[in-house]
């Protein structure tokens, strides 16, 4: 997970102000709040949160709200914003997404948006295993992933089956970063231990699988 780390440490320590694509708000995450209400989810853990725009979001819900990340700068840049908005029902961690840091059964959803594809299959099985871990029974898991249909499938360099070191640009910056392309059945196989799962094409973006799933 170290160049992981590195790679999206200097994309955000360059940055000077959120661009908005940093701020826009998956869909999935907005439409699951019903849902979230209506089981009295307490606690969410939000994974990979960047620079925080779903910490921020559900903690304005209502929600006590965890955010983890690998990056120092994007912290950084995500404490700034919780501090702005005065909330005092999140917090924001640095961790590993392969290893998080808090008990078995402890939160009663986690979110992770363009995340757990930015990683080796080892390293994804093991967060999906650690997510599991952590969420209560009846907990909710929402996330999207990369699909094999993605145009940058089979671009850049090739580290294992369906895995590419890809060079992408954001605002102007240019960096590499990992994705590994799902199939459906991959997917579905992933969610293999949750009660209830479901997989379909995301709204807007139909290179990526929104998943769904209850443990």
């Amino acid at each position: 997970m170290v160049r992981i780390q590195s790679y999206w440490e200097e994309y955000y320590s360059t940055l000077k102000r959120l661009p908005r694509r940093l701020k826009s708000l998956a869909q999935f995450v907005i439409d699951a709040l019903p849902a979230f209400k209506q089981s009295s989810v307490e606690t969410v853990l939000d994974l990979g949160c960047g620079t925080g725009r779903h910490s921020i979001f559900l903690a304005k819900e209502g929600f006590r709200t965890i955010g983890i990340e690998v990056s120092k700068s994007a912290l950084r840049l995500a404490r700034k914003w919780a501090q702005r908005e005065k909330l005092l029902n999140v917090d924001l961690l640095r961790a590993s997404m392969t290893n998080i840091p808090f008990r078995d059964c402890c939160f009663g959803a986690v979110v992770g948006v363009s995340v757990i594809h930015h990683a080796v299959i080892e390293d994804i099985e093991a967060t999906v295993g650690e997510i599991y871990r952590i969420l209560n029974q009846n907990g909710y898991f929402l996330a999207n992933v990369a699909s094999v249909e993605d145009p940058r499938y089979g671009i850049g360099q090739k580290v294992e089956d369906s895995t590419f070191r890809i060079s992408e640009a954001f605002e102007e910056k240019r960096f590499e970063e990992l994705h590994h392309f799902f199939t459906k059945t991959e997917v579905s196989r992933l969610l293999s231990n949750f009660a209830k799962t479901n997989v379909k094409l995301m709204k807007g973006k139909p290179n990526y699988w929104e998943l769904s799933a209850t443990k």
